[in-house]
């Protein structure tokens, strides 16, 4: 009975010494680690957000995939870097980077991301009809970043709703916060002008990772 045990008692040291010996040669997986910033994307002046992928591999290895979850109920995203993606309304948003190395091991990553308009025309603009036809307002920088540019577009129509002339400004260098007035008057004057609409076009932000985000042309809207 004691040759028993202690044969039972050696091959448990055995397999210890095993253990020990594989993960001392092979040390346990370190896996990439997954990271992100992001922008407000005023390209199409929509709820638009660019996300920057900073993950990092280990040593010798490399980030073959990025999957980014943006937990406003899409489909996920595979990408080979980085995203661009349009959320329907303002929220915060919890937002998931999964990267995957060459060797298949996994790094994820989840931050909330508070979603907002980043240049915001308030109510209350006033439209002033006859000669010239205007619009005047406000516009402010809602978002943590300085918009270096921002177009406000106006639209001009008649009584039955058909688009008569447009109009645009630009304001420059908004600081976060920061307010200021517009005023667009209508390219083409006419008497038949009966409303408009205001929004903001595009912008520029100054993104985290050092990469303006620009406006589109406002000349093609």
């Amino acid at each position: 009975m004691m040759r028993q045990v202690i044969g039972r008692g050696t091959l448990c040291i055995a397999m210890i010494l095993v253990v020990l010996f594989v993960v001392s040669c092979f040390g346990p997986v370190v896996r990439p680690v997954a990271d992100f910033v992001w922008c407000p994307d005023g390209s199409s002046g929509e709820l638009d957000y660019q996300f920057t992928s900073t993950s990092v591999a280990t040593p010798n290895h490399w980030i073959e995939s990025l999957r980014w979850e943006f937990g406003d109920g899409t489909a996920p995203l595979e990408t080979a870097w980085d995203a661009r993606h349009r959320f329907d309304e303002e929220d915060v948003y919890r937002v998931t980077l999964t990267v995957r190395d060459d060797r298949g091991v996994n790094g994820t990553v989840t931050k909330e991301v508070p979603v907002a308009m980043a240049a915001f025309v308030h109510q209350g603009w006033l439209l002033t009809l006859g000669w010239p036809t205007r619009v005047t307002g406000i516009v402010q920088n809602r978002s943590d970043e300085r918009l270096t540019s921002v177009i406000v577009k106006a639209k001009f129509y008649d009584a039955d709703g058909v688009r008569l002339s447009d109009g645009i400004c630009e304001i420059s260098d908004l600081e976060p916060g920061e307010k200021a007035e517009f005023s667009i008057g209508a390219e083409e004057y006419t008497t038949r002008i009966f409303h408009a609409k205001v929004a903001v076009d595009s912008f520029v932000s100054e993104c985290p990772n050092g990469w303006p985000m620009f406006g589109g042309d406002p000349s093609e809207r």
